[in-house]
């Protein structure tokens, strides 16, 4: 969920698509593959097409999930997965304090924006 959020980010800020328009849902190849190995292939094809990313600021809604004691170990899988320092991504955890299925725990949700930076 967070890694495909982050690649509609990028894909969005490159004016390039969004996660289907690269990885669509019926190919083959996408079927259970892991999402993160998603977002480092995606981001080698940032890269490809001159960017680079200046900042990533996520948010991750689990409802009752307290994601606190692996916002860590989630910030440093997602800098690897991308190949940028640490100190340019920053993911947060919410709740939704039990408001609708999301804050009861039925559903979750993602969202990420992107700054990227035109290299060439």
């Amino acid at each position: 969920m967070l890694s495909h959020a982050i690649i509609d980010a990028i894909a969005g800020a490159m004016a390039d698509g969004d996660l289907g328009t690269h990885y669509p849902e019926d190919d083959p190849a996408s079927e259970n593959a892991r999402s993160l190995n998603f977002v480092t292939e995606f981001s080698g094809y940032m890269r490809a097409q001159g960017y680079e990313i200046v900042n990533i600021d996520a948010f991750v809604t689990l409802g009752t999930t307290r994601l606190r004691p692996y916002m860590s170990a989630i910030r440093e899988a997602v800098a690897a997965a991308l190949d940028v320092p640490l100190d340019r991504i920053s993911i947060k955890g919410r709740s939704h304090d039990g408001i609708a299925e999301v804050g009861r725990g039925q559903a979750c949700s993602a969202t990420a924006t992107v700054l990227l930076m035109k290299t060439d």
